[in-house]
């Protein structure tokens, strides 16, 4: 042994027990029955010593102990409770199976001594959100597609801007603070259908967790949250698959072993068809018009020995609009990851390769304006990752890694005899390296987990960055009231990948969790996190056109801190569970931008940015029923999201003076109550109700008259309220033999939720300004048949 390893060694020693004879080591696998399907987050109760060993994130558990015969214990959410006894006698490798929990597949319907993660007294997980994916096709679907990311909404804490994207916002941040990463390699648009579906196949996903508070070190380049996604690994003993068609959508999986089970394979893939209606329109620009997407989903993995493993991931979808013969855009991701495992006695290790690409494509015939339009993001990465198992009680994690971003900005290319320009917009490019150590212990009744993160990112040219007089790239004209780009006084030219800033800088992760007793514990957690990229956009809801942009000389990260403090208990002898949690996050280095920006076409992006900060406080609630016919959860958020943009000089007001304001992602009151109730072995109702504050709007004060015409002087800034956001949805599920049949009801009493006003002046009387509601969904029915083969 090394003195370095000597020196750990010594530091998780505190956690082990004094134990003679000397130590075996026990460590496997946690797998579904019947198609070895790797469990996360499982937990193994050592009964005979009192110890609560977890698996990892792909389902790995080790632990030393004396030589003996001991009762395992074994859980996790869906799957059937299962204690085996373990004679142990020497070092040795060993695979546990969980059935699924028979008829409804749900968290919602664990045993009383396994809750789920983020309401574990025992865990010390917090903030934490943790679906289990079979489950979802219980509830009441959108669409007729079961869908994660808008499940995720009905937990405390995590909301839409609208029913028209599933661009999540976490605690009142944006939409481009969260990380959303699929098999680690990183999503940047996570919308199908310009936002009406997710990118995530739920045939596909084998599970989804989100961090929005007390994040591990290993996650980073977010503000917000983590959105960490797996796909199923595929059933390693027989061929299977399943086949669902709905009124919009149809979808397709396919899965078996490999290498005479030693390894496994999934294919899936979906495809909406409402363009194969547009033919029957006697409208020929509606006949030659087109809407679908498609996706498809293919993982393959392999067992090598008793402790390696190969895996490969690939994701790739598309979404194609077309209007008449005179317009049409496409754009969608393309994901890929190759990842291998090895255990080195207590050390887990593993080394990760990604690659992400989002682009898209925009195309007019409109004559002498006809032009092309492409633009897009790439992303590389190399990470070595390893977690190594000091003691019973003690894990340490470390790790490092290398990201590149490409980002491509728009690029117009005119069409065939067209008067437009043509615009070539340079790459941006940049290096993320990083690095992180977490310790996690117990110590006594107190669990601890605590860790550094160090992370950078480094500008890279080719570019021209300019200097601007007093260093100022936008500046306030307070004779115009109008803020301008500054003047420019020289500009440097940097060579392809020549460094021309670089930013860094450490973030410190903690958790803490105190049992009060077996069924009770307090929790608390703090995270520092840093943004290098943001997203180009001024609107509340992201669109596949926006773009996403770096730091750079002129542009620092985002940074937020975050504290949080909760209670979790089990009650009713564990019928229900209940969580409350507080938290205080604050931000610097925001961005917001000047008043008629075109950020889109800008070659100087930094004369259209106002530098701001941010802060977010709340309450968040849950509470759940986990067993019984009827099981379901209950969630309500107490909030407040606010931004504020002071003036650049002393004459500068700012935005809203300078003053705090709402941000457009405030709800004050998020409350959502969903129930699954179990008529029979073939019948089962869901139900969702949602209740929200409406999202902050700007109203206009006054009007004037300029040219002829009536103009709007609006007041300050998100002053106003959309009104409440609320609806009801209801399904019910048939199962006979292999087939499953659905039905569903959104919004079923029909409510008007406004999306959006808009103002404008009344048709008959100029002197009249009147508003204008916009939303997108009313009633929408839902029917959908799956077979399984």
């Amino acid at each position: 042994m090394t003195l370095a390893q000597g020196a750990v060694a010594a530091w998780g020693a505190g956690g082990a027990h004094a134990q003679e004879p000397a130590p075996v080591r026990l460590s496997g696998y946690v797998r579904e029955a019947g198609n070895d399907e790797v469990i996360r987050a499982a937990r193994l109760d050592v009964e005979e010593r009192g110890l609560i060993v977890g698996t990892n994130r792909f389902g790995f558990y080790s632990v030393e102990l004396p030589p003996g015969r001991y009762s395992i214990r074994i859980s996790s959410l869906g799957y059937e409770t299962v204690t085996e006894v373990v004679d142990l006698r020497e070092t040795i490798s060993l695979d546990f199976g969980l059935p699924l929990r028979p008829v409804i597949v749900s968290e919602l319907t664990v045993t009383a001594d396994r809750q789920p993660p983020d309401l574990d007294p025992a865990s010390l997980d917090m903030s934490v959100v943790r679906l289990d994916v079979p489950s979802l096709s219980e509830l009441p679907l959108v669409l007729g597609e079961a869908d994660p990311v808008r499940t995720l909404t009905l937990y405390p804490g995590i909301s839409t801007a609208n029913d028209a994207t599933t661009a999540i916002n976490v605690r009142g941040g944006a939409g481009d603070e969260n990380q959303i990463r699929l098999d680690d390699s990183e999503v940047f648009n996570p919308a199908h259908a310009i936002g009406l579906f997710s990118t995530f196949n739920s045939d596909a996903v084998g599970d989804v967790t989100l961090y929005k508070g007390g994040i591990p070190a290993r996650y980073g380049g977010r503000l917000s949250s983590v959105l960490e996604i797996h796909q199923r690994e595929g059933n390693s003993r027989e061929f299977e698959g399943a086949a669902t068609i709905g009124l919009l959508s149809s979808r397709l999986s396919l899965q078996g072993p490999l290498l005479d089970g030693r390894g496994s394979w999934l294919v899936a893939g979906r495809r909406t068809y409402a363009d194969l209606f547009l033919g029957l329109s006697s409208d020929p620009s509606i006949q030659e018009s087109t809407a679908y997407f498609y996706d498809l989903n293919a993982k393959a993995n392999a067992r090598y020995g008793a402790t390696g493993q190969v895996m490969l991931s690939g994701y790739f979808g598309r979404d194609r609009l077309r209007i008449g013969a005179q317009a049409s855009a496409a754009w969608g991701n393309a994901t890929g990851t190759v990842r291998w495992n090895h255990v080195f006695g207590p050390v887990f290790s593993h080394v990760t390769v990604t690659y992400s690409d989002y682009e898209y494509h925009i195309q007019n015939s409109f004559n002498a304006k006809s032009a092309s339009l492409d633009a897009g993001i790439r992303n590389f990465s190399v990470t070595v990752d390893e977690s190594w198992d000091l003691s019973p009680s003690d894990r340490l994690e470390f790790g490092l890694g290398l990201r590149s971003y490409e980002i491509q900005p728009a690029n117009i290319a005119p069409g065939e005899g067209s008067a437009v320009i043509a615009t070539e917009f340079e790459s941006r490019k940049g290096l993320a390296p990083e690095a992180y150590i977490e310790h996690e212990t117990e110590i006594g009744r107190l669990g601890l987990r605590y860790g550094l993160r160090a992370a950078g990112f480094i500008r890279r040219g080719a570019a021209t960055v300019y200097d601007y007089e007093n260093d100022a790239p936008v500046v306030y004209r307070p004779a115009l009231g109008r803020y301008e780009p500054g003047a420019i006084v020289d500009s440097t030219r940097y060579g392809n990948r020549e460094t021309i800033i670089s930013y860094g800088g450490l973030e410190p992760r903690l958790g803490l969790r105190f049992r009060l007793t077996g069924a009770a514990s307090l929790k608390a957690s703090y995270s520092r996190t840093r943004q290098y990229l943001r997203l180009v956009t001024n609107t509340n809801s992201p669109t596949p056109l926006d773009l996403w942009d770096p730091v750079g000389p002129y542009v620092k990260p985002h940074v937020a801190d975050q504290f949080a403090l909760g209670y979790v208990t089990a009650l009713a002898g564990g019928r229900y569970a209940l969580s409350g949690e507080v938290y205080h996050k604050r931000a610097r280095h925001l961005i917001d931008y000047v008043d008629g920006a075109d950020i889109y076409f800008s070659r100087r992006l930094e004369t259209l940015l106002l530098p701001g900060e941010g802060r977010g406080y709340g309450v968040e609630f849950l509470l759940r029923k986990t067993r019984g016919r009827l099981t379901g959860w209950a969630s309500y958020t107490l909030a407040r999201s606010d931004q504020r943009t002071p003036g650049l000089t002393a004459e500068d007001p700012g935005v809203n003076g300078g003053d705090w304001y709402p941000s457009p992602y405030d709800r004050t009151h998020d409350f959502a109550l969903t129930g699954l109730y179990r008529l029979g072995e073939d019948w089962s109702l869901g139900a969702n109700f949602v209740f929200a504050t409406g999202l902050p709007t700007t109203y206009p004060v006054a009007r004037y008259e300029f040219a002829g015409l009536i103009l709007g002087e609006y007041g300050p800034r998100n002053a106003r309220r959309l009104p409440a956001y609320h609806r009801l949805d209801v399904s019910a599920t048939r199962r006979w033999g292999r087939g499953e049949l659905q039905f569903g009801l959104f919004n079923v009493y029909n409510r008007f939720n406004a999306q959006a006003i808009a103002f404008r002046q009344n048709r008959d009387s100029r002197t009249v300004t009147e508003a204008v509601e916009t939303a997108v969904f009313g009633l929408v029915p839902s029917i959908s048949y799956r077979w399984n083969f």
